[in-house]
């Protein structure tokens, strides 16, 4: 007995210690893909009117968000779903569901880092939008794209809002990989969320690969850059 619960302390020792260290690593990809992003955004061709709705739903909901009540029971359900779709896109199964003004709480068959951090990083209702924005494209329904991001830019800031807001709480589940992990990586898929955003809604002409590319290059040199300086200070 005594054996036990030395080893699954000293287990749960060794994840926390690699959780810390891993978020220290992702540290210089969050500066280095933030660098991108601000490059990509002063370099992109955006759309003549478009971007203006997307700028038009997010100021609209946080006035929303600032005066009115806070949709807390709306961004529970699709906090707790989100858990649930990435659960089944990896595999497992829903085994029991709830979400209340109070919090939610959803029982699943698996889970992982990107099951447990999922609604922090997924906006759910703009990737919804994102999809009947692109249905629309093809159907080619007119008069859909402005009224489509307006709805994309609204949930997003809805998204950016709350998840702030939430975060400012204790959450069993930045506690479960511990923040100096989970806030790295929060930020890091929330940047590169934004940029597929961009890409998809916003800009006339955008690559999105060198993007990606140019942002694992620049957290490479920023990497690099940190550990000559590390070198340097202990010798």
């Amino acid at each position: 007995m005594w054996s036990c619960v030395g080893t699954c302390k000293y287990t749960r020792m060794q994840k926390k210690a690699l959780n810390v260290i891993s978020g220290i690593v992702l540290i210089p990809f969050c500066l280095g893909f933030t660098w991108q992003f601000v490059a990509t955004i002063m370099s992109v061709s955006f759309k003549v009117v478009v971007p203006f709705y997307f700028i038009a739903g997010g100021l609209t909901y946080l006035v929303v968000h600032i005066i009115f009540k806070k949709p807390i029971l709306t961004y529970v359900f699709g906090h707790e779903l989100t858990h649930a779709l990435f659960a089944v896109l990896f595999g497992g199964s829903v085994k029991s569901f709830h979400a209340s003004e109070r919090g939610g709480r959803v029982s699943l068959t698996k889970s992982n880092v990107l099951i447990t951090l999922a609604p922090y990083f997924f906006p759910l209702y703009t990737f919804a939008a994102l999809v009947l924005y692109g249905l629309a494209n093809v159907a080619e329904v007119r008069g859909a794209e402005g009224w489509l991001v307006f709805v994309a830019g609204a949930t997003y800031a809805f998204h950016l809002a709350l998840t702030f807001s939430f975060l400012q709480t204790d959450q069993n589940d930045i506690r479960e990989h511990g923040a100096v992990f989970s806030y790295p990586l929060i930020y890091l898929f929330n940047i590169v969320f934004l940029a597929i955003l961009i890409y998809l809604l916003l800009a006339e002409r955008m690559n999105f690969f060198p993007f990606f590319g140019g942002g694992i290059i620049k957290s490479m040199h920023i990497m690099t850059f940190l550990f000559i300086k590390l070198f340097e200070a202990v010798q």
